[in-house]
């Protein structure tokens, strides 16, 4: 780009859009599975540790601390806890609600995963209208795209869109500044982007990489795009093991200093493992007047 600007949170919003036309672009299926791991990081890992929390001096392997703590839409004025009556061998997790003398314990199989959550993820899929993602503007901006109406009360895990290196507050702010307007309605690239905490309702289709921190909001489920913020946050997603096999979109301004640029220069280049995409190159549009695009895709194994 020739200039600083908000591009990188418009093309993860063109993203999201597509994703919302594909059934398949949920955390519904790998939802269970993401519990099972998170009750058997809590049970084996966490709550015996005794450091409280710092897992690059614990070298335990995890990026985060679980805490164990577990929601409900069921229950929405309960916290549960993973109960050590887990039991991974029989595909049972236990969570358990405790209130001096109360106690409740729920054993939740495969077909009940939905209707809990870890707690500071979104729900897997909310069922009040009002926490539902809203039709419009996304149907006016979707050219091409036949939004799945389901999508829009269900959370996604499959986009990461990676914040500016300066923080997550300057990343809201620079996206918070640019907006759709139709008729009356004034819709902030912000709040569209359905991040998290970024916007009213509780359905989210993005996860959001802390380029400052090197965290995500939330667990990326076999993330299939990312889009960076900028320099450092493109190069910086190169560097996580999560995002080894995804495709990532870069979108840096180009008045950054020299060296900055090479860096990402070389990242760019074809090498040993990448060759130039012309294929996709040659589908895209002519190019607006400043902007330029490198496509490099994996080399096939011979």
């Amino acid at each position: 780009m020739p200039c600083d600007s908000p591009a990188a949170g418009l093309v993860a919003l063109g993203a999201m859009i597509r994703d919302l036309g594909d059934p398949y672009a949920n955390d519904e299926v790998r939802h269970f599975k993401n519990l099972q791991d998170y009750a058997r990081q809590f049970l084996d890992s966490c709550a015996p540790c005794d450091l409280k929390c710092n897992p690059e001096v614990k070298r335990c392997g995890y990026s985060k601390q679980a805490t164990g703590r577990i929601r409900s839409p069921l229950k929405p004025n309960k916290t549960f806890k993973v109960s050590s009556e887990t039991n991974h061998e029989e595909d049972a997790l236990a969570f358990v609600y405790e209130n001096g003398e109360k106690k409740l314990t729920y054993k939740i199989k495969p077909q009940h995963a939905l209707d809990w959550h870890k707690e500071e993820d979104p729900p897997v899929e909310v069922r009040k209208v009002e926490e539902r993602l809203l039709l419009y503007p996304y149907n006016d901006l979707s050219e091409g795209v036949e939004i799945v109406q389901e999508n829009l009360s269900r959370t996604y895990s499959g986009l990461v869109f990676a914040g500016r290196a300066s923080g997550e507050t300057t990343t809201r702010e620079i996206c918070n500044e640019f907006c759709f307007i139709n008729d009356q309605n004034k819709y902030p690239l912000a709040e569209l982007l359905s991040i998290y905490n970024w916007h009213q309702g509780r359905v989210s289709r993005i996860v959001y990489f802390n380029t400052r921190t090197e965290a995500c909001d939330r667990q990326p489920i076999l993330p299939s795009l990312v889009v960076a913020d900028g320099d450092s946050a493109f190069l910086r997603v190169f560097d996580r093991p999560e995002f080894q096999h995804t495709d990532v979109i870069g979108v840096v301004n180009r008045n950054v200093s020299n060296d900055r640029l090479v860096s990402v220069g070389h990242k760019i280049r074809p090498n040993i493992w990448y060759e130039s995409d012309t294929e996709t190159t040659q589908k895209l549009k002519e190019l607006p007047k400043g902007i330029s695009i490198s496509i490099i895709k994996r080399r096939h194994k011979t």
